[in-house]
């Protein structure tokens, strides 16, 4: 039987999946890489359901984020975010990437918008970790092998990843991604982002009235209404204060209704990241 608080979840998540097409994905619905594949920036740019924004943040200084990536497709429209992990590795996340061909990839650098002048890269490999959506929402992350090394300088960096757990509840962590300030709007070419506080995966889970859907694997984040993530921001970077890698986005009930985001936590991955990028990993 069901408790009040996961009925209210229920119809919670069940009036944003009618209301708006930029909804907590559902069980059924296409993967956002599948989802946006053949959309043009113009199109993604005027579209009322666009997705892939930080609702309630600010622009980015430039430069700032020098691992952040834009994930594009053939017609250079963003579509996910990623960061820069290693000379020719970027992690994203799995939903971002999963059912594409490395052909139908472009991962751009160098930038803060999104439309402007950037470097972009072709993809060699594209490795899903092998137990993504095994069940929903879990294991949430992709690893994407560029064609050639990445050129670094003063707007291209690569970022450590966090291999520990050592977070404490309501610590300060910084988001980044492109798009609308509010829900259905349209993207803005300036990179943003948004301060938010960490929330351990037991009361995040408690806030989605004990759902299976997040467990230790996930990293949660919260903000006050009017602030989050929506799913275009999926695949970017959450960083903590000594300019680490915690998280890269996975899921939530957007766009800053007051849920925590979730996002696939680095640490508790660490591991397969290691292995996947020395080889040792089948994909």
């Amino acid at each position: 039987m069901w408790s009040f608080t996961k009925l209210n979840i229920f119809f919670t998540l069940l009036a944003v999946a009618i209301t708006c097409s930029c909804a907590l994905r559902m069980h059924g619905e296409p993967y956002e890489g599948l989802r946006y594949r053949n959309t043009r920036p113009t199109e993604a740019s005027s579209a009322a359901g666009a997705t892939g924004r930080i609702v309630g943040g600010q622009e980015a200084i430039a430069a700032s984020a020098p691992w952040q990536v834009s994930l594009q497709n053939i017609y250079g429209n963003h579509f996910c975010g990623g960061a820069i992990i290693h000379d020719r590795f970027v992690v994203t996340a799995a939903s971002c990437v999963s059912g594409l061909q490395k052909s139908w990839i472009m991962v751009v650098t160098s930038t803060n918008d999104w439309m402007g002048e950037a470097w972009w890269y072709a993809v060699s490999a594209i490795h899903v970790h092998c137990n993504f959506d095994k069940p929903l929402y879990h294991n949430d992350i992709a690893l994407l092998e560029l064609a050639t090394l990445i050129a670094y300088d003063d707007k291209t960096q690569n970022i450590t990843i966090a291999d520990e757990d050592e977070l404490v509840e309501g610590e300060t962590l910084t988001m980044t991604g492109w798009g609308s300030s509010v829900e259905g709007g349209a993207y803005p070419n300036a990179l943003q982002q948004l301060s938010v506080n960490y929330l351990p995966y037991e009361k995040c889970r408690s806030a989605y009235g004990g759902s299976e859907d997040v467990d230790m694997g996930h990293l949660c984040t919260t903000s006050p209404v009017g602030q989050g993530a929506c799913h275009g921001d999926t695949g970017g970077p959450l960083v903590n204060a000594e300019g680490k890698l915690v998280g890269v986005g996975n899921w939530g009930i957007p766009c800053g209704r007051g849920f925590p985001d979730v996002f696939a936590k680095m640490s508790y991955h660490a591991d397969w990241i290691r292995s996947t990028i020395n080889g040792c990993q089948q994909t």
